[in-house]
């Protein structure tokens, strides 16, 4: 297969993923690995994770390693054909928490709910099994994730730091005052060590006990 051919097949691929495509996604369509190697040792596309590249013409993006993450989690699946709700891949999390810009929390380790079992040779990728209910499922970049909601709950129930909790839960209600969390918050005191009683959304949301 000549280099512009193959070009070609990587530009429909990854016109729909943001420039990125799997290996397994062109080689089903006919192209060689041979000729992805080729392809990258001239520039032509860039290696971003195991199995994953991005076509060199494409600006990366900010999401690029979670987005990457995601399609190398079904790497023969399109992201077209991706259940967008709460059947399929949902960053959560951190990752969740990065991806609405809440706090001062990292993406990693890039963390997935997924309805199945799931394990990644990539020890920066974790999956949660799980199955969320849909309301508790957006899209942001690209990427299903857990609502800006239900991914401060998550953080307090999977035992993040509450300093860190506190700033995303902060921006979140600042993103949309609709977002009410004081019972779901004041819920969980007895976990995150206070009495029962004590205003733990008060806390964090304004330095007050």
């Amino acid at each position: 297969m000549k280099a512009l051919e193959a070009l070609n097949i990587i530009g429909d691929v990854s016109s729909s993923q943001r420039g990125l495509f799997t290996s397994a996604q062109v080689v089903s369509l006919g192209l060689d690995r041979m000729v992805l190697s080729r392809l990258a040792a001239h520039g032509q596309i860039v290696p971003v994770a195991r199995g994953v590249y991005r076509v060199a013409a494409a600006p990366s993006i900010r999401e690029e390693d979670v987005y990457a993450a995601w399609l190398a989690a079904d790497p023969s699946t399109p992201a077209y054909l991706r259940p967008r709700g709460a059947g399929g891949l949902t960053a959560s999390l951190g990752t969740a928490a990065w991806l609405h810009d809440l706090g001062e929390l990292k993406p990693e380790p890039i963390t997935f709910s997924c309805p199945q079992r799931k394990q990644s040779r990539n020890r920066s990728v974790r999956f949660i099994k799980r199955l969320l209910p849909e309301e508790d499922v957006c899209v942001v970049a690209g990427i299903p994730a857990t609502t800006p909601g239900r991914t401060v709950l998550d953080l307090i129930d999977y035992g993040e730091d509450l300093s860190l909790v506190a700033s995303a839960l902060q921006d979140a209600v600042r993103a949309d005052p609709r977002i009410d969390l004081r019972t779901q918050v004041n819920s969980r005191v007895s976990k995150c060590g206070f009495a029962e009683g004590f205003d733990l959304y008060s806390l964090m949301t304004e330095g007050r006990r």
